[in-house]
């Protein structure tokens, strides 16, 4: 048994995987475990992103306040 044995002599768990997403009926983008975490943390993120450019925005047209 060699030093490296263990990286490459390992159960293979595509067939398993392959028929776990082929037989799922839902949307391709959430078939996985933990999609709907991943989907909705890039939602999250991607309005406050965007919610912040609108902010700075609209800031740079308003302009210096003449107080």
């Amino acid at each position: 048994m060699g030093v490296l044995t263990p990286l490459y002599e390992k159960p293979n768990h595509v067939p398993e995987r392959q028929r776990y997403y082929q037989n799922k009926t839902s949307l391709v983008h959430l078939r996985g475990p933990r999609q709907k975490l991943y989907i909705g943390t890039y939602s999250v993120l991607f309005a406050g992103g965007m919610l912040a450019t609108l902010f700075a925005a609209t800031s740079l047209v308003k302009g210096k306040s003449s107080e």
